[in-house]
């Protein structure tokens, strides 16, 4: 975030820096799919807020959240938390291109500043899913042909005497 001050000739600019989280999470999918995104927290935080939202600024996340815990359905997104593993979980359904992109996952705390971790979520087009669908398509060809083979021919592998 900027902060700009100007007074008759003396300009003061200050960087104030709108960023939290040492490490990010990659999550891959692909269009039209759902993909469930796994935030943990700390014990002490388990009846706290704890919401999800676009982009990585920690300021305004919770102005700009998809869903919440007292909020838990919005739209495509579903947030379910499970207490005693210190997981909540926000699902988002019916996935497009445009829902890739950074997330924080961030938790309410009620005497200090809110608790974040990071999420890069990519989601591929149509085309790298049908790829992938007909690869796996002929593996499975291929392990039925394989196990076919090793049905009717009785000496598929014989050991060395």
């Amino acid at each position: 975030m900027w902060v700009l001050a100007a007074t008759h000739h003396l300009m003061l600019v200050i960087f104030l820096t709108d960023s939290c989280c040492d490490t990010v999470t990659k999550i891959q999918s692909y269009e039209g799919y759902s993909v469930s995104i796994s935030c943990t927290y700390e014990s002490q935080y388990q009846n706290n807020l704890k919401y999800i939202c676009r982009g990585n600024r920690p300021s305004t996340c919770l102005q700009q959240a998809l869903v919440t815990s007292e909020n838990k359905q919005n739209g495509r997104f579903r947030l379910d938390d499970g207490n005693i593993l210190r997981i909540f979980t926000v699902t988002i359904g019916s996935l497009v291109q445009s829902d890739s992109g950074s997330y924080l996952c961030g938790v309410q705390r009620n005497s200090d500043l809110d608790v974040f971790s990071a999420v890069q979520l990519e989601v591929q087009g149509e085309s790298s899913k049908k790829l992938c669908t007909l690869c796996i398509f002929h593996f499975m060809i291929i392990f039925f042909c394989l196990l076919q083979l090793k049905i009717s021919d009785s000496y598929w592998i014989q050991p060395y005497r």
